[in-house]
């Protein structure tokens, strides 16, 4: 083998490795046992087992699991609260380097989703206190809400399989897609369009 070829082989199983360390995936996939922990269900959790593809006509039916969240300001917030708007909720963590770059994406995504009575939600895992929180929230300039979630709910009651990992809910209060990984705006949003205008779960804002 020429040094060439090895060289060409090292860096494809770097590649590998590193997007299977920070979980990056841009489909749409949730595999059976993450759609079996947020239905409540039991299933397997062997790595083995190929992932649910959702295409882009078909919608994950889930309710969102309703859970109590810790705000900034030291009160509290379920998503019910937003019920009839869609939400982008994003779980992620100031730690997190994948999750800093989605950032300037979430900031237009937000920025074109409250236009359509929409919002990002984005609960900040193993981050530290709400002040430091916050200033980073400033410092990065971000522009939608963002609330405190531990590892543990994350994980148990979202089925969150690492950082950053997304749903998108319908106005009913329907977990409809899920994305493991950093997002565009340009993907989220032409799921929210698609959604909107596929009348699931109703009219945003309504």
């Amino acid at each position: 083998m020429t040094l060439r070829r090895s060289l060409i082989l090292f860096a494809f199983s770097l590649a590998v490795l590193t997007a299977s360390v920070f979980g990056y995936r841009t489909g749409h996939a949730l595999t059976d046992s993450s759609v079996g922990a947020l239905e409540g269900g039991t299933s397997s959790t062997s790595a083995s087992r190929p992932p649910i593809e959702v295409g882009p006509s078909d919608w994950l039916e889930i309710p969102v699991p309703d859970v109590e969240f810790a705000t900034l300001d030291g009160g509290t917030a379920r998503l019910s609260d937003y019920r009839g708007q869609v939400v982008i909720l994003n779980f992620w963590g100031t730690w997190c380097p994948p999750c800093r770059v989605e950032i300037p994406h979430l900031i237009r995504a937000q920025e074109s989703l409250a236009e359509l009575g929409g919002t990002i939600i984005a609960p900040a895992v193993g981050s530290g206190s709400p002040e430091n929180i916050l200033s980073f929230a400033t410092d990065y300039g971000i522009n939608y809400p963002i609330w405190i979630v531990s590892d543990a709910v994350a994980v148990t009651k979202f089925a969150a399989p690492g950082y950053p990992f997304t749903m998108l809910i319908g106005p009913d209060g329907v977990i409809r897609r899920t994305y493991v990984g950093p997002q565009t705006e340009q993907n989220l949003l032409q799921d929210v369009g698609r959604l909107l205008a596929a009348g699931t779960g109703g009219q945003a804002g309504g």
